[in-house]
């Protein structure tokens, strides 16, 4: 039988409801704005999908399976930390896998037990809730004040407890685009005290538009364990082609590495030859971040004078979002999913219902479509004159 605790209805990630609600509007020829997932529109540097395909042809590259991942890439990962961090990372260290998400799961079945209890914060990428679920622990919450994009430091403490295991950070932070001051990180070191795991999901750390942030790889004197999890979807446009990693403590490379020589086998060398030629195109992340960050500067400029609605002004990521209380409440809407649903037969305007993150009066836009400005203006003009 299938696990009884768990709704599977209920726990659906509203962002492919929707993304597919968009895919059947286009098939009935309708022009379509997407801004429901991370992806970025544009294509992959070609030197970036010249590796792919020479690692295709060559049956050698191909074929080759390490369930932690390629030893080429677990080298260049952590050359590319020592020259861009200079931080000292043993390459085993780094442990490959397909994408960040099965690494999440991975990380909550290796760590958590029955009683446990994890600390996410809120809003939150459901990743982190579902692998929780799964597990069968209790979830607590501490707050990012979504007026401030600041850590409720009072609501971390009180949330923490003796049963706390596992504490998920995530800076720039997915919904918000809020990122974690060094002086918070420390805070949470002291107060989680070596006591839980500190998964740190560092997915967006090369999207931060106005200053760059700070990485728990690049603090000293901490207390507790600490491990860092990013990927190639992001910065580097690899997103379908699924290259995760994480850097974890000596202690639980072997326990990781045996959990995907069952479950796993093997991430894709192919894709895996890719991430390596990523790594040689910071250009390449740099002009996203220039891209995105004037997506950002413009969605909040346009919604500065729509009534009921606020554009929270993100720091970083991939995404921004729309504070809709007040005129959810005036038109008498009940969800983000209803709301995103009129956005979408008004407007062509495909986004993300709040509720995905912990935020139930909010939407989420997502700054990757090239058609992203003329979709902000299809969603002021649905705002301000609603009826």
């Amino acid at each position: 039988m299938m696990k009884e605790n768990i709704d599977y209805n209920q726990n659906k990630f509203l962002m492919f409801v929707l993304d597919k609600m968009a895919y059947e509007y286009e098939q009935d020829g309708k022009d379509v704005i997407r801004m429901t997932l991370g992806k970025s529109e544009l294509p992959l540097h070609e030197n970036i999908t010249n590796a792919m395909v020479d690692a295709l042809m060559d049956f050698k590259k191909s074929t080759l399976v390490f369930p932690p991942g390629l030893p080429q890439l677990q080298v260049k990962l952590s050359e590319f930390y020592r020259e861009n961090n200079k931080l000292d990372i043993k390459p085993s260290n780094i442990i490959i896998s397909t994408g960040t998400s099965t690494i999440f799961r991975n990380l909550f079945y290796l760590l958590l037990n029955e009683g446990d209890e994890v600390l996410l914060p809120i809003p939150y990428y459901s990743l982190y809730k579902f692998s929780a679920i799964l597990c069968g622990v209790k979830i607590r919450y501490y707050k990012i004040d979504t007026k401030t994009l600041k850590l409720d430091r009072e609501s971390f403490e009180q949330n923490f407890t003796s049963k706390t295991k596992i504490v998920v950070i995530n800076t720039p932070g997915n919904p918000l685009g809020n990122i974690l001051s060094k002086d918070d990180l420390l805070f949470m070191d002291s107060v989680v005290d070596g006591q839980a795991t500190i998964i740190n999901d560092e997915i967006y750390s090369n999207m931060c538009f106005d200053e760059p942030g700070t990485s728990v790889l690049e603090l000293d004197g901490i207390k507790s364990q600490f491990i860092t999890t990013n990927s190639f979807s992001k910065g580097y446009r690899m997103y379908s082609r699924r290259v995760g990693y994480c850097i974890v403590p000596d202690e639980l490379v072997t326990p990781l590495t045996v959990i995907q020589h069952h479950t796993l086998l093997t991430t894709d060398p192919v894709v895996q030859f890719g991430a390596i030629a990523a790594l040689d195109h910071q250009d390449e992340v740099t002009y996203l971040r220039n891209l995105y960050k004037s997506r950002r500067d413009y969605t909040v400029e346009e919604f500065s004078d729509v009534k009921d609605v606020k554009a929270i002004h993100s720091k970083g990521g991939f995404y921004l979002t729309l504070e809709c209380s007040q005129f959810m409440k005036k038109h008498n809407i009940k969800t983000s999913l209803d709301l995103a649903v009129k956005i979408m037969e008004k407007t062509n305007v495909a986004t993300v219902p709040g509720s995905d993150f912990g935020l139930p009066e909010t939407i989420r836009l997502s700054y990757t479509c090239i058609k992203y400005n003329e979709g902000i203006n299809r969603m002021v003009d649905f705002f301000k004159h609603y009826k």
